[in-house]
């Protein structure tokens, strides 16, 4: 496998933004563009729009500050080659730099005051030209090297899609991307099965309206949770949750619940709804009583983690007690002298609590 990196200096015109950059398959309304059709302008413009979204204003004034620094070379590689000789490169890395200089082109033609030594990078941006007999695994590596391990990480689900690409559509083995992207090979794997998880749910015809990014990170700790890949049924070969019935509950358990009230559809939050209840779900699973609280409609989640917390919670109160009765012990003669009315009245309540649990302790336990 050759890699070869030629640094140039390109007209912006000869750049072409990536449409199915990474940054975008997160986002609700996504849907690929065509790789033939990379250079049409409404193709371009659509990129354009949604870079926008990103907090390009703030790029684009630093750029107009402080000018654009030689330094940070977009990445590019060949797209296609031009009638007139030369070619078309599509940005690998650096799309949101190229959107902010676009924008400075647009606001330049408007009859916006622009430096003149931005106005003259716009016809010669400096460049990293890459080009690999392994095609698109390699340009694949190179935006994840920055953006999945990097300091511009993308969110969760764009780094497993990177990775469920790299396996899925180049053939290449856990160890092999890790090692291309910087990762441990227990990560990638982690990655792989969440992304494999979620399109599990985009295959369900109940449930696939609402597998989107969004759940990712939902699947993210499911996977990794040896309670709920038990309950669920986790098969290692197929890389998908074997146990049809319990998988369809977890389904309903991260989803909206519908229902009808006077002719009204009505959406209830589903019942979980953050990676930190499925953090939780060790704890419910492992107790029958919880579990049935979980997966019964009318109870609440709390309901089942309180269930499931019962045991633990009704013993933490010993230290708790313990931990009042040291800081009582902690109080010098100086701070006592010194307390007010307000110290005096909190201790007296201390009192009189434990007098009263005193008390009703001997009545429960009276012949």
């Amino acid at each position: 496998m050759a890699t070869t990196y030629d640094e140039k200096f390109l007209p912006m015109t000869s750049l072409l933004l990536d449409p199915n950059n990474f940054r975008f398959q997160d986002e609700p309304d996504y849907l690929a563009a065509d790789p033939a059709r990379f250079a049409e302008p409404s193709v371009q413009e659509r990129a354009a729009k949604r870079i926008r979204g990103e907090g390009l204003v703030e790029l684009k004034s630093s750029i107009v500050s402080n000018g654009f620094l030689s330094v940070e070379r977009l990445v590019v590689r060949k797209y296609k080659e031009l009638e007139t000789g030369g070619w078309l490169y599509l940005v690998l890395e650096g799309n949101r730099r190229l959107a902010a200089l676009q924008w400075i082109r647009q606001d330049h033609s408007a009859g916006v005051d622009v430096p003149h030594s931005v106005l003259e990078v716009l016809d010669a941006l400096p460049v990293l030209v890459v080009e690999s007999d392994d095609g698109d695994a390699t340009y694949l590596s190179i935006m994840g090297i920055r953006h999945v391990g990097g300091i511009k990480q993308w969110g969760g689900y764009q780094r497993a899609k990177l990775v469920g690409d790299l396996r899925d559509t180049h053939q290449l083995e856990s160890g092999e991307v890790a090692d291309r992207l910087g990762m441990t090979k227990h990560e990638v794997n982690r990655r792989y099965r969440a992304l494999k998880a979620l399109q599990q749910m985009e295959d369900d015809e109940d449930f696939a309206d609402y597998a989107n990014p969004s759940l990712y990170p939902v699947f993210h700790e499911a996977v990794s949770i040896p309670a709920v890949r038990a309950w669920l049924g986790w098969l290692d070969a197929a890389n998908e949750f074997g146990s049809t019935e319990e998988t369809r509950q977890f389904y309903q358990l991260i989803t909206p619940t519908e229902a009808v009230d006077d002719e009204n559809l009505l959406a209830s939050p589903p019942k979980i709804a953050s990676y930190a209840q499925v953090r939780d779900l060790r704890d419910i699973l492992a107790n029958p009583e919880a579990k049935r609280a979980l997966l019964d409609p009318k109870r609440s989640f709390g309901d089942a983690l309180g269930l499931a917390k019962a045991e633990e919670l009704s013993s933490s109160w010993r230290s708790e007690v313990s931990e009042a009765l040291a800081s009582l012990g902690s109080i010098s003669v100086l701070d006592l002298e010194s307390a007010t009315a307000e110290d005096l009245e909190l201790i007296r309540k201390l009192q009189l609590t434990a007098e009263k649990m005193i008390s009703t302790h001997a009545k429960l336990t009276a012949p």
